[in-house]
């Protein structure tokens, strides 16, 4: 038995286009809790998509992502967030959040330093390299 075994686990992201490295990243963080421990997809919602990716356009719209992502076998549940930060997850029940190394910026740091002192472990995981959301619409639309 793993030290994670039986707990739960959290993840960020907008999961537009499923592709492999998603699939990796739920399949990983499965990996960690075990078939006992629980996995939530934290979804950003449409109109924070816009916020704070200005720009960006989402192929799926919020309702048919969460579908998407509540499919996976290796999810458990796909939870919607409007707020960043501590505040997307104060209220929430887990044991680990599970980010990868792009998530540095301030508001990321706050969000480490609150679950350091409130009992929650941070775990980082490496990206699938050479695949990415952003990738994939610019192969797409150059095809």
């Amino acid at each position: 038995m793993n030290e994670h075994e039986g707990k739960t686990a959290i993840t960020f992201g907008v999961f537009d286009l499923l592709h492999f490295g998603h699939f990796e990243l739920f399949r990983r963080i499965r990996e960690l809790v075990g078939p006992t421990g629980k996995v939530y997809a934290l979804l950003q919602i449409d109109e924070m998509v816009e916020k704070y990716k200005p720009g960006y356009k989402n192929v799926y719209d919020f309702a048919t992502r969460q579908k998407m992502i509540e499919t996976l076998r290796s999810v458990d549940k796909a939870i919607p967030y409007d707020v960043v930060g501590v505040e997307a997850v104060k209220d929430l029940d887990f044991n680990l959040l599970v980010v990868g190394p792009e998530h540095t910026n301030e508001r990321f740091q706050k969000l480490f330093k609150w679950c350091a002192e409130n009992g929650k472990e941070v775990v980082m995981l490496p990206r699938t390299q050479g695949i990415s959301t952003t990738r994939l619409k610019e192969i797409i639309r150059d095809l």
